[in-house]
């Protein structure tokens, strides 16, 4: 039998699995703070999952560092 090697769970499916997290907590919070606190994770997560999906569907989080070249605007580095 030809082992294989265990694949690495993606960002985004740690990300989706940890908004259900706080989903669940959510819904077993006493105190309204502490509700107040898990709606900014909520939110935060879900813009997370946001950018993770824009940048699996343009294949942007498959270009290596290297690939960008040194003078391409918006990188902060100069030629």
């Amino acid at each position: 039998m030809k082992k294989t090697r265990k694949r690495k769970p993606s960002k985004l499916t740690g990300l989706k699995k940890r908004l259900e997290h706080l989903h669940q907590e959510f819904a077993t919070a006493a105190s309204d703070t502490t509700k107040a606190k898990l709606i900014v994770q909520i939110h935060s997560t879900e813009r997370q999952i946001e950018i993770e999906s824009f940048h699996r569907i343009t294949g942007f989080n498959r270009m290596k560092g290297y690939e960008i070249l040194s003078g391409a605007p918006g990188l902060g580095k100069r030629s």
